[in-house]
């Protein structure tokens, strides 16, 4: 409690100096935007960040291209609550939110990711859990909590997070038919470079196109001691297609489709999550797709029919081969394919006065197979390994949210969500046996969360929740001649609940200036987790710890006066088996993150500082369930970055983008505790980019 308070004291002392500077001026330009008033887009209908009733964290574009990624990973760390674990590179990395998550990176086991409305999934051991490219995105949410469960689907105990792909809207001036973005990037540490290329085209109006490609390579990187790093090494090329067409000219009404592709074909180490098995090399051929068909349609302004459908297809596969350290295998396949389809309806209601109703009503299916075929070098097909079993699952769901609003005061949102799950084994043989017994679930998701303004400037918010999660492919068929698997797995049921408040001052200390701020306290008892159990002969893989409770706080601020901005975050999560009051290891170290810098309007020119802050996590796990995630303690650390950007928004320079960062700048040694592997040392990353 100490650390934490000195931290926010420091964070406030740095905030403070520029501030009282800055609230000296009586002329001062525009306060730059504030991160906790944009637009989030994926909690049910639009609201400002800060008037959603649930903790939920937005990356526009200029986000996602200060941060410079190369990884997915990059982009979410700097979420209070949101951790990477696993790997470091782009086939190694899982996610956790708020404690929750798995030691191979199986994410889909208390978080959902989508992304342009499609699910996405993968499990394999050794590998990450989500394989994509940083570029194709223009937005990304999270919204943390089991209260996303409603509109995405049950299972999301810890949270959601969504992608967004780029429009060719977002690089059409109004009228012009054609836009062509070229980008190269390079970071010295790796010695990666990327290369980026965007056309976008309106041929007639109400017609947009846009075609995308990347290009993206990186040695493995060194950490502060300078040891390189094994398993951090890049290699992908990516595609994505995406149009629209208005129908009537009317923008609400309209089809659109998009296609992205992902590729990564070169030799790596065969554990990419830890680098365990040292530098035995093997080559995967990793492919991920997804395509989604969509129907959008307001009926001209109608209060009752606002349809939103989509069709679409994913697949995650991974093609293994030049193997023979694990054996006489020629090659294998580990694969996850599946055909999905959403529909929903918007509906608004005046309830007179200032009162306000939206209805949000669907239904959801998919179906996935999972496949893992294996070829020995005499060319015998066999259907995988046990510890990898092979299956379908089929999962349907309905859903409902109302949203009542009163003036800008109250918002009551309850909500519920019911989903069935059938699961089928596959061809797996272990030990001369076939699974033929199928399971089945179903569960009911309740919620209610409102936020009321007490002032202007001061709001409270809430939220309680039950979410049930239903055992996977994986948890259910996995086994071997030692181990059995266990067909009795209980679903998951979260009871979670969450308070919070908000303040939002402006003109406080000098014209124009900007405070916004809001903090989530939340509890969130898991009956029946399911984790995977080390253990001897005899014992399943997967068991169920009878009650475990998460919980924690996350503190979001900001504050802006002319072109100066200060941000920051914080959280603090807990977690343990309440049976015997050991932790959980997939709980990350407290951590803390600060940024101080000025934006220019009118030149295009903006940087600053950013400062990451963690304390030592020593609170790991011992005995059985010691696997369940990061089983080493880490010391805490501070880490320094600076940016620079030049990117002006008028003038015959518009268009262009420059931007310098320095990241780890004093080259510290360190390792985020949730991850297997040091973290990069110091580099410096360039950006270059324009738009014709």
């Amino acid at each position: 409690m100490m650390k934490m308070k000195s931290m926010l004291l420091l964070g406030s002392a740095l905030i403070a100096a520029p501030v009282a500077a800055w609230a000296q001026e009586e002329n001062a330009p525009e306060t730059t935007r504030m991160t906790l008033d944009r637009m989030v887009i994926s909690a049910g209908t639009e609201k400002v960040a800060i008037d959603t009733p649930q903790a939920v964290s937005t990356l526009d574009q200029d986000d996602i291209d200060q941060v410079q990624a190369t990884t997915i990973g990059d982009l979410l760390e700097g979420m209070p609550g949101v951790n990477v674990q696993g790997g470091v590179g782009q086939l190694g990395q899982g996610f956790n939110i708020r404690g929750m998550g798995t030691a191979i990176g199986d994410s889909d086991n208390r978080i959902l990711m989508t992304v342009d409305g499609v699910t996405k999934f993968y499990e394999q051991y050794r590998m990450g859990a989500f394989f994509s490219e940083p570029e194709l995105y223009k937005r990304v949410e999270v919204l943390r909590g089991p209260a996303s469960s409603t509109l995405y689907g049950a299972g999301a105990l810890a949270g959601v997070i969504n992608f967004t792909t780029k429009d060719a809207s977002d690089f059409l001036s109004s009228g012009d038919p054609l836009a062509v973005r070229l980008k190269a990037a390079t970071e010295t540490n790796a010695a990666a470079h990327t290369l980026s290329g965007i056309v976008a085209a309106q041929p007639v109006e109400g017609v947009e196109l846009l075609g995308s490609y990347n290009y993206r390579r990186s040695d493995d990187y060194k950490s502060g001691n300078g040891q390189t790093v094994a398993a951090s090494a890049t290699e992908s090329d990516s595609w994505l297609v995406k149009g629209r067409v208005s129908i009537g000219g009317n923008r609400k009404h309209a089809i659109w489709a998009s296609y992205q592709d992902w590729i990564s074909d070169a030799p790596q180490v065969y554990d990419q999550v830890s680098a365990a098995t040292g530098n035995s090399l093997m080559r995967r051929r990793v492919h991920d797709k997804t395509a989604v068909l969509g129907y959008v349609n307001d009926f001209n302004g109608s209060k009752l029919l606002n349809i939103d459908a989509q069709i679409a297809y994913s697949l995650s596969k991974v093609h293994q081969t030049e193997t023979s350290f694990l054996g006489p295998l020629a090659y294998s396949d580990f694969s996850y394919e599946s055909w999905q389809a959403k529909v929903q309806n918007t509906s608004e209601f005046d309830l007179g006065g200032d009162w306000t109703t939206f209805l949000i009503v669907g239904g959801q299916w998919s179906e996935q197979k999972r496949r893992n075929p294996r070829v020995s070098t005499s060319g015998t097909v066999t259907p995988g390994a046990g510890t990898h079993p092979e299956g379908d699952m089929t999962r349907y769901g309905l859903f409902g949210q109302l949203e009542i609003i009163w003036s800008d005061k109250l918002t009551i949102m309850p909500g519920v969500r019911v989903d069935w799950n059938d699961l089928k084994p596959g061809d797996t043989v272990v030990g001369g046996t076939v699974l033929t017994k199928k399971a089945r679930g179903s569960g009911v998701s309740p919620k209610l969360a409102a936020l009321y303004n007490i002032t202007p400037w001061f709001g409270l918010f809430g939220s309680v929740a039950r979410t049930v999660r239903m055992p996977n492919i994986d948890e259910i068929f996995t086994r071997s001649t030692a181990r059995p698997n266990n067909p009795d797995l209980r679903p998951e049921k979260s009871d979670n609940i969450e308070a919070g408040f908000t303040l939002s001052f402006d003109d406080a200390l000098g014209k124009g200036d900007r405070f916004r701020a809001k903090t989530t306290l939340f509890q969130n008892d898991v009956k029946d987790l399911i984790v995977n159990v080390s253990a001897p002969a005899g014992t399943p893989y997967f068991q169920n710890i009878n009650r475990s409770r998460f919980k924690g706080l996350e503190i979001e601020a900001e504050y802006g006066i002319g072109g100066f901005f200060a941000r920051g975050n914080a959280s603090f999560i807990d977690g343990k088996d309440r049976r015997t009051g050991a932790y959980l290891n997939t709980i990350p170290a407290n951590d803390y993150r600060l940024t101080l810098g000025y934006a220019d309007a009118a030149s295009g020119l903006s940087g600053g500082w950013t400062g990451e802050f963690a304390e030592r996590q020593d609170k790991v796990a011992t005995g059985p369930f010691s696997s369940a995630g990061s089983g080493l303690p880490t010391p805490g650390y501070s880490v320094h970055n600076l940016f620079f950007a030049f990117k002006p928004q008028s003038g015959p320079a518009r268009g262009f983008e420059f931007r310098i960062a320095a990241d780890n700048i004093f080259d510290k040694q360190y390792r985020r505790h949730l991850s297997s592997l040091a973290a990069e040392g110091q580099s410096f990353k360039f950006t270059v980019a324009s738009t014709f």
